[in-house]
């Protein structure tokens, strides 16, 4: 008389860490590829200082029109979800 174990549940080894990382990626990637895109932005905007001063300010007035008019839309975002609030 033998003794066998009784099969496992759930897979083992390999699958299960190929599944844990392709979660973690998925969860990740947006603030990977946020990070990415901001070294991208300042990577092209050293090159435009470093190409002619008035291409480099020219890059930053375009970052700064970029932030106030996210500012403005996230303004009236907020107003229109909480009408009652002093924001």
């Amino acid at each position: 008389m033998t003794y066998h174990p009784p099969p496992p549940s759930e897979p083992n080894g390999c699958l299960q860490t190929l599944l844990i990382s392709r979660i973690v990626f998925g969860i990740l990637m947006i603030p990977l590829l946020m990070i990415i895109g901001v070294l991208f932005a300042m990577m092209v905007l050293l090159f435009a200082y470093t190409t002619h001063p008035l291409l480099g300010l020219a890059g930053l007035a375009i970052v700064g029109l970029g932030v106030y008019a996210f500012a403005k839309w996230e303004q009236r975002r907020a107003e229109r979800n909480h009408p009652d609030a002093n924001l």
